[in-house]
């Protein structure tokens, strides 16, 4: 399988891209290009070396494998030092684990596996890190031998995959409102409700849905990190992957369909009941939507850090935004703490202790 390695021209060792300067950049010589002067030395490379005979390391045979090890795997040639590197089939970048050489896999990224779009990275490693510390602060429920005692394991600056849907849909609403006035005279307190019938319905346009085609990746976290800046996606082109891990979709675009049109839905709802203004309380009462079947859609690659740390035996994976820097993540929770700051909170101890006594001498049993 072949790799893009990105060689500095000046000392030829492996360049990587520069969240802080939007550069490629040499860490031994600190030479820095931009990523069209690379692009034009990397086509000249791909044209020598494809006059050249190239193969495997000798002695090496994808028959050696017996039948289903290299199920949903694929073998990779670090250009640099020369290793055989197993990886997921769907693995477009990645660094080698021997020379820490940065390595592109162009081939992940032809014909349909082409992304329209890469969003480049501007937070950088050191961003990460100090983004998980302040997301720390100010949770009183976590213990704090978490915060001294736990060890990142692994801080991952990886390109998602994306799909970017551009659909219209339309809907009609029906909804309750009610004002209500509370008035009273010698003998009695008084509530009127007066209820409205309100009516909305239109159309809307929506343009870049993102939904990760990812399997692997958690949902629910990939979404709470939005959103991205659109307006800072740039063409796609290889140089960006450099230095990065990079995964290829492994869902297509009609597979994720379900989840397109509920987000476009919930937005939807979310939409036109924010028109519905000036009463105390208001229901919705019927919802009716249509989305439009067919639509444009792109394909992205997007900058997500992916910090993993184990406490206790259990696997705690946080997800930061490698553009805005939004993080999220979930964290362990004292029980103890938990119920201290339950009844500071809420119900005085001594409060507790006189309903209780209360409660055992109505049941007979004091």
């Amino acid at each position: 399988m072949s790799v893009v390695n990105y060689q500095c021209p000046n000392c030829s060792a492996g360049l990587s891209f520069d969240s802080k300067t939007q550069k490629m950049v040499c860490e031994f010589c600190d030479s820095s290009f931009t990523v069209e002067e690379l692009e034009k030395i990397k086509e000249q490379e791909l044209r020598e070396a494809a006059e050249e005979k190239s193969g495997h390391w000798e002695g090496f045979s994808p028959e050696q494998w017996q039948e289903g090890d290299m199920a949903g795997m694929k073998v990779w040639n670090c250009p640099s030092c020369g290793a055989e590197l197993i990886a997921e089939e769907t693995t477009g970048a990645m660094k080698c684990p021997y020379c820490d050489n940065p390595m592109v896999m162009p081939e992940q990224f032809d014909g349909l596996y082409r992304p329209d779009f890469v969003i480049p990275f501007k937070k950088s490693k050191k961003d990460a890190l100090e983004t998980l510390k302040k997301h720390y602060l100010n949770k009183p429920l976590l213990p704090r031998v978490f915060k001294e005692e736990n060890h990142l394991e692994e801080v991952k600056g990886m390109y998602v995959p994306f799909w970017l849907y551009d659909l219209k849909a339309s809907g009609r609403f029906t909804y309750e409102g009610i004002h209500t006035r509370i008035y009273e005279d010698s003998k009695y307190r008084y509530t009127e409700n007066s209820i409205f019938h309100i009516t909305r319905k239109g159309s809307m346009e929506f343009q870049k849905i993102p939904v990760d085609g990812s399997e692997k990746i958690d949902d629910t976290m990939m979404e709470s990190i939005e959103p991205f800046a659109y307006e800072e996606m740039e063409p796609f082109q290889l140089s960006y992957l450099s230095g990065y891990a990079a995964d290829k979709y492994d869902m297509e675009p009609d597979e994720l369909t379900d989840r397109v049109h509920t987000r476009v839905k919930s937005s939807m709802q979310e939409m036109f009941l924010e028109t519905v203004k000036g009463y105390d309380e208001v229901r919705t009462k019927q919802a009716d939507m249509r989305i439009s079947e067919k639509g444009d859609v792109k394909y992205g690659l997007f900058p997500v850090w992916f910090l993993n740390t184990r406490w206790n035996g259990q696997q705690y994976t946080f997800l930061m935004n490698g553009q805005t820097g939004r993080m999220t993540g979930d964290l362990p929770v004292g029980r103890d703490l938990l119920v201290q700051y339950w009844l500071k909170r809420h119900i005085p101890l001594t409060l507790i202790l006189t309903a209780g006594a209360v409660i055992l001498r109505l049941l007979g049993v004091m």
